[in-house]
């Protein structure tokens, strides 16, 4: 097992955790055959650079997922406009259970001196299961989360081939602030 390097404790890849090699994983289950024409040594090192690739896709941030999911939820938008009119103001928001869904399709373009060989698609899912959210929303952005409970489950394929993935239920009973918080409707700033 290879543990995924990162210094954001909500990168994905912080997520997945240990994950084996994508490029043990590329080659077992034969992930690069849509690309014709290499020879064994440089299939293999085909394998090592697409792994590569695939690994820099697992910045993404899950807090960012998770805020693109709720910047659209009616509640916490009808929040954020009410205390972006009020300065200083701070709603609570029961959150129904919900599901926030984020979906990524890149493609990893493979060149041998300097000729295209082939694109292999590369598919991210980030799903989130969210129950009994308690959020308070200040200044337009959501500042915490005070109770609930979440199940995470996130996957990575290369051509359609699982490469890494994972699933993890996380309880919110003391809950979690943002430091600079999720901002779900920028403020106008106030006339000087």
């Amino acid at each position: 097992m290879t543990t995924v390097a990162t210094d954001d404790p909500y990168a994905l890849g912080t997520f997945l955790g240990a994950v084996e090699p994508f490029a043990d994983s590329l080659h077992r289950e034969g992930a690069l055959q849509a690309l014709s024409g290499l020879g064994r040594p440089l299939a293999r090192a085909a394998e090592q650079e697409v792994a590569s690739v695939v690994q820099g896709f697992l910045g993404l941030d899950m807090i960012d997922l998770l805020a693109g999911g709720w910047r659209t939820h009616a509640a916490l938008a009808a929040a954020a406009r009410s205390t972006c009119a009020a300065p200083g103001s701070e709603e609570v928001v029961a959150l129904l259970d919900h599901r926030i869904r984020s979906v990524h399709h890149p493609s990893v373009k493979v060149l041998v001196d300097g000729v295209s060989v082939g694109t292999l698609a590369v598919d991210i899912e980030v799903e989130f299961d969210l129950s009994g959210i308690i959020a308070v929303v200040r200044g337009g952005r959501l500042v915490a989360v005070r109770a609930g409970s979440c199940t995470a489950k996130a996957g990575v394929a290369v051509e359609r081939i699982p490469v890494a993935g994972r699933q993890g239920h996380f309880d919110l009973p003391g809950g979690v602030r943002f430091r600079r918080g999720v901002v779900l409707r920028r403020c106008a700033d106030p006339p000087g």
